[in-house]
């Protein structure tokens, strides 16, 4: 197959993206390229690029940007060192990379706002919007409902959770989100009487100050925790739709780690 082959079907299955008018495109390298292998992450950083090439993948398949920008259609991009030393590797290494983003939030059943939902094992969802669902709690208040979701992202590398508001607060009906696209306020509208947002999706000066005077519970995670389980689905309907190449998923989960101030004499 050629790169352009896995692209002409994301097109064919992406009703609902508006082609002329999204992210979902090849951001470097040639289309018409013979594919050796498909490597699927998150975020096409180069730690996982080079990942990339070490198991014999040329096509990269990211969901975020790998220019910095969420747009990265203009030459502008590369006025940036960064982004300019970051192309020129990409170039030199043959590798193509395609942005599977607008079609992958909307996916049914496996595309990001599902995924998370089911990774979190939430229950029956009893309504839904664009990027966004709501579901039947399955914790009594928010500080079961953080222990909850902190078991569930352990293994994508955030063992821990940030709770806005009052632990023993009741919930109910939890709302979720699409990684940067956490509408906490659409979740409230069809219902949910908590939330779980990401830290691109929420900023605490006005998101969690409204929750807090709202009282609603709320629980960030890192965006790229939230859609890590999408990405692993990514991965799988690839290999499925395409069994003739070897389909590899490089797994990036939480971009930071939470380290505690520790006295003198225990650090001696």
């Amino acid at each position: 197959m050629k790169a352009i082959d896995l692209y002409n079907h994301m097109r064919r299955i992406g009703t609902w993206v508006d082609w002329n008018n999204t992210v979902d495109r090849f951001i470097i390298g040639d289309p018409e390229t013979e594919v050796k292998g498909i490597a699927v992450a998150w975020q096409s950083r180069t730690t996982a690029l080079k990942e990339a090439i070490d198991r014999g993948c040329n096509l990269f398949v990211t969901h975020e940007p790998t220019f910095y920008r969420h747009r990265e259609d203009s030459e502008s991009i590369f006025d940036d060192p960064q982004a300019a030393a970051k192309r020129k590797f990409i170039l030199d290494s043959g590798l193509v990379i395609l942005r599977c983003h607008d079609v992958w939030d909307q996916m049914p059943e496996i595309g990001i706002v599902d995924s998370w939902s089911k990774h979190l094992g939430l229950g029956k969802q009893v309504a839904a919007a664009q990027y966004t669902s709501v579901h039947q709690s399955p914790a009594k208040s928010l500080g079961e409902l953080a222990e909850h979701v902190a078991a569930a992202t352990a293994y994508l590398g955030q063992p821990y959770v940030e709770a806005v508001g009052d632990l023993e607060a009741r919930v109910t009906k939890v709302g979720v989100g699409c990684g940067a696209i956490v509408r906490i306020r659409d979740m409230i509208e069809l219902g949910a009487d908590a939330v779980i947002a990401t830290d691109d999706g929420s900023r605490y000066w006005y998101t969690g100050a409204w929750a807090l005077e709202t009282g609603t519970p709320m629980i960030v995670v890192n965006h790229a925790t939230a859609e890590e389980p999408g990405l692993r689905n990514l991965a799988a309907y690839i290999k499925d739709r395409f069994p003739g190449v070897k389909t590899e998923f490089i797994a990036q989960g939480c971009m930071y780690r939470v380290l505690a101030h520790r006295r003198r004499s225990e650090q001696a």
